[in-house]
């Protein structure tokens, strides 16, 4: 082409030229230059390039230029130490092995910090040794073992499987942590399936609308599409996001969010109805969550026994009911009507009386939970128990104040599971074949405090079910069991240390704890707090002389099975203090210091035992220990001012 013009050329200016054709051996631009011309071709290639080059700087400025800003500031943020890591487990170098502890700090992406909750204290070895089967355990308070975790049903059910096959090193690893939901599982799932697990427990459920991000929840955003749950919890992995969430805190500050944790009377004034959108797109997401966890275990090639989530049914009456919407003045007046004719008969113990008053106020509005309750009292009173089981469950799940996992969590559990036609996915439905260790067959308060947590009965029965369906999926190099059934609870709790000052203990909780509202305010209230204090007493009439000796020669023995059990070492710590022998409580929570050195709760504990014995210097050394782990610890700041006012003792662990 270019030569084809420089020919037009010449022919043209030949008519008026006398200069001498150019040489056309000679490239083109050599031609064009000595005949004084600029080249066409060259001049339009510059032009391309320079396009180019502009419309790329001008991509640079509006990308890669914002990104190397923010990667520099993201930098500079962590090499001052600002924001926290969001991992669940750090390592920690103990006695010369590497081991991994949970980070104190991992919920707050979750929750503001006063109000997060903290991990399972415990540790767990970098590598896991040979001839051990590591199983994971998933979910939230429940299967934490709240209200106190060292009777939890991993624990009970670790005692299980070490009795029936002495041959293998079981290490049931509670990653389950009180008030998170599914939101937070997904991302321990991901770090737990490169930690060389063996199996994983999934018992998940409860927390799904009052949790971080639920429609029900007082942490912030309610009830978002699960991709903006994502993106805010991936921005929040960043110290920029954590810093953009420190200054929206401030902003946040007057809204009604609680200062401290208040259990769940914090959630109260968020009622939902069955049918609320929210409530609906919780359920979306919580099937979302549980999809990537199956399929997360799947890729890591790690079998998983997924349970719906059991909650107490016949003896815990719904915490807040409301009336479905669209009701006429009319409508209410006479529902009341019928409802109050309805409690009048059942006080009376005419049940069925009451029963047909409550049908007929049924027929006007069936949306008022404490209405379905009481129509499964009648029916149970009637010995109709059927019925009265499938009342009850419709009064948990029209419920408002939604706490309890519901029929639809739960079918959302157990068809997660169908795809992998039980091969790698085992489905349990414990909240049908626990009814079987409760009278009248409806989960009642025989394996429940209150509404979803377990008594030491209720976690032993669970982990009998849960060791059954391990049993299936055990290798062959686990041998042969030593015997053909499972040890029965009596034997777990000698190996758990359940003495009767921790039974007293457990039952006293219960009662403290549901003494305030919302249980207070329960229709159950009353036969619920009656049940709590028979037990408590049946307690203390099997306390004798003798018990305070055998029941710190139980934990000795316990001990001396697992020494490093630091659960069982700090319960045994307790009960020191709690006996009188201070400087012997002392130096087992010095011991649970020295194998969990890098946690906080510990060190607290251990200095609240040093301002009782009048250690002070050593107190104040514990509390700052545990703030340089955690410097927003608020308890251990709170301890370090009494002892600065001079009034050390004003507040102490347990008063």
């Amino acid at each position: 082409m270019s030569e084809f013009a420089g020919n037009i050329s010449y022919d043209s200016g030949h008519l008026m030229s006398t200069k001498p054709k150019p040489n056309k051996t000679q490239p083109v631009a050599k031609r064009t230059q000595a005949a004084g011309r600029p080249d066409p071709g060259a001049h339009r290639s510059t032009g391309k390039l320079s396009g180019r080059r502009l419309w790329l700087m001008r991509l640079a400025a509006a990308t890669v230029v914002p990104l190397l800003i923010l990667g520099a500031v993201e930098l500079g943020l962590r090499l001052v130490g600002y924001g926290y890591q969001t991992s669940y487990f750090l390592p920690s170098k103990i006695a010369g092995q590497n081991f991994l502890l949970p980070n104190p700090k991992f919920a707050y992406r979750f929750f503001p910090p006063a109000l997060a909750r903290a991990p399972l204290p415990m540790r767990m070895l970098a590598e896991k040794p040979a001839n051990t089967y590591r199983i994971f355990l998933f979910g939230e308070s429940a299967a934490y073992g709240d209200p106190d975790p060292a009777y939890g049903v991993g624990r009970y059910l670790e005692k299980l499987l070490a009795e029936r096959y002495p041959g293998t090193n079981f290490e049931v690893v509670c990653v389950a942590m009180v008030a998170i939901n599914s939101h937070a599982i997904l991302p321990i799932a991901r770090e737990c399936a490169r930690l060389d697990g063996d199996l994983w427990i999934v018992y998940m459920g409860n927390n799904e609308m009052i949790g971080a991000y639920g429609p029900g929840t007082v942490f912030g955003t309610k009830a978002p599409q699960l991709g903006i749950v994502r993106a805010i919890l991936t921005l929040k992995a960043t110290r920029i996001g954590q810093l953009m969430d420190s200054l929206l805190a401030g902003v946040r500050s007057t809204s009604a969010a609680p200062e401290a944790w208040g259990g769940i009377g914090m959630f109260s004034k968020n009622q939902l109805q069955h049918d609320d959108p929210g409530r609906l797109r919780a359920y979306e997401n919580f099937k979302g969550n549980l999809a990537d966890i199956l399929t997360v275990g799947q890729q890591a090639g790690v079998p998983i026994i997924l349970s719906t989530v059991a909650s107490n049914l016949r003896d815990c009456a719904p915490f807040a009911s409301l009336h479905s919407s669209g009701l006429t003045t009319a409508e209410l007046s006479q529902w009341d009507k019928l409802y109050q004719q309805g409690m009048a008969w059942e006080a009376a113990g005419s049940y069925s009386n009451a029963f047909i008053a409550y049908s007929n106020a049924a027929a006007i509005d069936a949306e008022f939970a404490e209405l379905q309750y009481r129509i499964g009292n009648c029916h149970l009173a009637l010995t109709n128990r059927e019925a009265a089981h499938r009342a009850f469950v419709v009064a948990r799940d029209y419920d408002v104040l939604s706490v309890r996992a519901d029929a639809r969590l739960n079918q959302i559990v157990l068809d997660a599971a169908k795809p992998y036609g039980g091969k790698q996915v085992v489905s349990v439905d414990a909240a049908h074949e626990l009814n079987t260790y409760s009278p009248d067959g409806i989960l009642g308060r025989e394996l429940f405090f209150e509404h979803v947590h377990f008594t030491l009965e209720g976690n032993y029965r669970l982990a009998r079910i849960f060791a059954e369906r391990v049993k299936t999926l055990l290798p062959d190099s686990i041998g042969a069991p030593r015997r053909d059934d499972w040890a029965d609870a009596e034997f777990c709790d000698r190996r758990l240390a359940v003495t009767s000052w921790d039974e007293h203990r457990l039952w006293q909780g219960a009662l403290d704890h549901t003494a305030a509202p919302p249980f207070s305010t329960q229709a159950s209230h009353l036969s619920s707090t009656q049940y709590i204090e028979f037990r408590r007493q049946e307690v203390i009439t099997r306390m004798k002389p003798d018990s305070p000796a055998r029941d710190r020669q139980l934990y000795v023995e316990a001990l001396a099975a697992a020494p490093e059990d630091t659960l069982l070492r700090a319960r045994f710590a307790q009960y020191l203090e709690a006996t009188g022998a201070r400087p012997e409580a002392i130096a087992e929570f010095q011991r649970v210091c020295e194998l969990l050195p890098d946690l906080e709760w510990p060190l607290y504990y251990l200095g609240d035992l040093m301002v009782r014995a009048g250690r002070i210097s050593e107190a104040i050394d514990c509390f700052e220990r545990a703030l340089a782990i955690r410097g927003d610890f608020t308890q251990a700041r709170q301890a370090l001012r009494r002892i600065q006012a001079g009034n050390p003792q004003a507040r102490g662990v347990g008063r």
